[in-house]
């Protein structure tokens, strides 16, 4: 084998490396910092992400209606220490009278986030996208 072909195999095979190397590679955390705004068929909630994009600090949620019963209510739950965001995935269970369940996923590049909220008889699926 001639040294153009060597050496054109061999830019070849590096290029193909860094670029498989580089694919499915999250985002720096960071990137998810701020407040996400989401809503279902029965309400609405909001989460809002620490500057290291790494924690939960609270979720304000409200909800008005829902299929299985006339069910009105709003809050802000507050994390001391943060809720986790591990894998790029979070879950939150509630137990009381109406218990809850928020859980979802971030995107690997950390503009959308999706999953499902439970409250009560109610449940729905929601995704979000930032620019």
């Amino acid at each position: 084998m001639n040294s153009r072909k060597y050496l054109w195999l061999l830019t070849s095979l590096a290029l193909v490396t860094m670029l498989v190397s580089g694919c499915g590679e999250n985002a720096p955390p960071e990137v998810r910092a701020g407040e996400w705004n989401a809503s279902t068929d029965f309400g609405e909630f909001a989460l809002f992400v620490d500057s290291s994009g790494t924690t939960i600090t609270s979720i304000e949620y409200s909800y008005q209606s829902c299929p299985k019963g006339n069910i009105s209510f709003s809050a802000t739950i507050d994390f001391e220490g943060g809720l986790p965001i591990e894998d790029n995935k979070f879950f939150l269970e509630i137990a009381g009278i109406s218990s809850m369940v928020f859980q979802g996923t971030f995107s690997r590049d950390g503009t959308s986030a999706s999953g499902s909220w439970e409250a009560g008889d109610c449940s729905g699926k929601w995704k979000v996208t930032r620019p």
